[in-house]
């Protein structure tokens, strides 16, 4: 799909909340935000949002959600207050494309326009994106940013200034990275990335606390790598699911196409689940039904192994149910996640799904169980039973043993990530808070909801100065 612009539906999204699919969003120095309630004391530092924010250029614009150019934005909170601040983030794809008046690189759902002398030339140095979107982790002792390239930019987590791309000392070859990096306890970072060749190759890596080596710590070979956003870890083992959704290497290098058209739908072959033992690197893999997938809820050991709780989809129409146009005629999804438990036994080689909860996507369950330990309660973004609403509207509080939900919802509101946060120290399931960006149609900013986990009531409301354009995930930086 090549790049377009796309006026009409840009008015589209100007109205009530649909508002948070549209460009517009400005630089903002500090500027106070309208506390509505009473923040916890101990609730003192920054949370951080990211996401696409600028999709209309002069000479061309972007056709996925997921393309938009990104914007870092900082609520610090403390002492009951809270003060606004955003930047867009200065990638080399930003500052090329923004330069050109059109699309620089090719996007998840853009094509890329310069040609194929350009992508020739680039097959042994592929021009991937760096504009990091999509999750904000810390490595190497820093903050960075991460989309689903193996360019990952570092932000300063209080300026927001973009200090530029994470510079490994290693020679590690990757040409498609998780997105969704994971930070364990001893602070080390973890994630996985795919090299393309005659038989593609998965591999783990972490990066231990003040490093910037990336030292692989297990692998395994495929011929078509499955579709790539996130995994999961308990404390000994990394679980990797590789999705029905297969990439198509030599696409990559030769075809100027957007990322997701080179991709192919291949159910036939189903998909699979791995685990890498972090001591040893040894993989274990069972096959299950086809299926998408970019979240965990959470993994964690019983006693017969490994347990992995995911947000799936059926097939992969959901890639281009997110199309920005369609977003932004508030169309609602055909293609929906569903909670799937998987019970990945020793001794065996396939696992079936065992579906439970309410449909919902990106879940949270609390900070000191997440790669630790097994949780009970997770939290996450959902919608009307049947998904006929214009997109995600309700934070859902689930029982994981029992599937029984509970739902916080603000009226006539897009509900976004509920990201948890909790004080210091803190490990009951339901100490803490979640943080939740909504906008409803007479917003005239993006209201982040302060809501008690338990009760899930809202305690406060913060009112920013402006729409927060829909990113993806939210991360705290405590005081």
């Amino acid at each position: 799909m090549t790049a377009h612009t796309s006026t009409e539906a840009q008015a589209v999204a100007t109205a009530g909340r649909l508002r948070g699919f549209a460009t517009g969003a400005r630089e903002f120095d500090d500027t106070p935000v309208e506390v509505k309630g009473e923040l916890p004391a101990w609730l003192r530092g920054n949370l951080l949002l990211n996401g696409p924010a600028l999709w209309e250029l002069p000479q061309g614009s972007y056709g996925h959600w997921f393309d938009g150019l990104a914007m870092l934005h900082r609520i610090r909170l403390g002492q009951g207050e809270a003060t606004y601040r955003s930047r867009f983030m200065l990638s080399d794809d930003y500052r090329r494309s923004t330069a050109m008046g059109r699309p620089a690189m090719s996007g998840f759902g853009t094509d890329d326009l310069p040609g194929l002398w350009r992508r020739l030339r680039g097959i042994f140095s592929p021009q991937v994106t760096d504009n990091a979107s999509v999750v904000m982790s810390q490595v190497g002792g820093g903050w960075a940013a991460a989309t689903e390239s193996p360019r990952m930019v570092a932000f300063d987590p209080d300026s927001l200034q973009t200090r530029g791309p994470v510079c490994f000392d290693d020679k590690l070859v990757l040409h498609l990275m998780s997105a969704h990096g994971i930070n364990d306890a001893a602070g080390d970072y973890w994630n996985v990335g795919i090299e393309f060749g005659p038989q593609c190759t998965y591999k783990l890596f972490r990066v231990k606390k003040g490093s910037l080596t990336r030292e692989v710590v297990g692998s395994f070979k495929c011929k078509e790598p499955g579709y790539l956003h996130g995994f999961a870890m308990t404390p000994k083992h990394a679980v990797i699911w590789e999705t029905a959704w297969r990439a198509q290497p030599l696409a990559f290098m030769f075809s100027g196409k957007s990322y997701m058209d080179h991709f192919r739908w291949k159910p036939e072959g189903g998909s699979r689940i791995h685990t890498v033992s972090l001591a040893d690197g040894k993989v274990q893999s069972w096959d299950v039904p086809a299926m998408v997938c970019f979240h965990a809820v959470q993994a964690y050991e019983d006693a017969q192994g490994v347990v992995a709780e995911l947000a799936v989809y059926a097939d992969a129409s959901v890639m281009r149910e997110l199309m920005l146009e369609v977003r932004r005629q508030g169309t609602p999804l055909k293609c929906v996640p569903r909670l799937a438990r998987y019970r990945l036994h020793a001794g065996q080689s396939r696992a079936e799904p065992e579906f439970f909860g309410p449909l919902c996507e990106l879940a949270q369950v609390h900070p000191s169980r997440w790669t630790r330990s097994r949780a009970t309660l997770a939290w996450g973004a959902s919608a009307a039973g049947d998904f006929t609403s214009a997109f995600l509207d309700r934070t859902v509080r689930i029982e994981l043993d029992t599937g029984h939900w509970t739902t916080w919802q603000r009226g006539g509101a897009i509900q976004l990530e509920p990201l948890f946060v909790a004080p210091e120290g803190a490990t009951g399931e339901e100490e803490g808070v979640l943080l939740v960006p909504t906008l409803a149609d007479g917003d005239t900013g993006t209201v982040i909801g302060v809501v008690d986990p338990a009760r899930m009531t809202a305690m406060a409301e913060l009112h920013l100065p402006q729409v927060v354009p829909f990113g993806f995930h939210a991360a705290f930086k405590g005081a």
